[in-house]
């Protein structure tokens, strides 16, 4: 099974990280998103779960930088 829309998918992941890492600026998000989701792309057999790896990917990296997250209502 494949993402619908993958573009709209990955802004949506931008937007929720931008929330959770509120201090980290939007471009970088933006980048970093997309060149993990590429990453996992060129490796994938199955697109099916590649956004929220994606996300997993790009939160480990924030969090290992030292970045703070804000916890999102629904975490608690």
């Amino acid at each position: 099974m494949s993402i619908d829309n993958p573009e709209v998918a990955l802004r949506r992941e931008v937007e929720a990280l931008a929330q959770r890492f509120p201090d980290v600026d939007r471009a970088e998000l933006e980048r970093r998103v997309r060149s993990t989701y590429a990453e996992l792309k060129e490796q994938a057999t199955v697109d099916e779960h590649l956004v929220s790896m994606t996300e997993g990917q790009v939160t480990e990296q924030l969090r290992e930088r030292g970045e703070s997250v804000h916890v999102r209502g629904e975490d608690i």
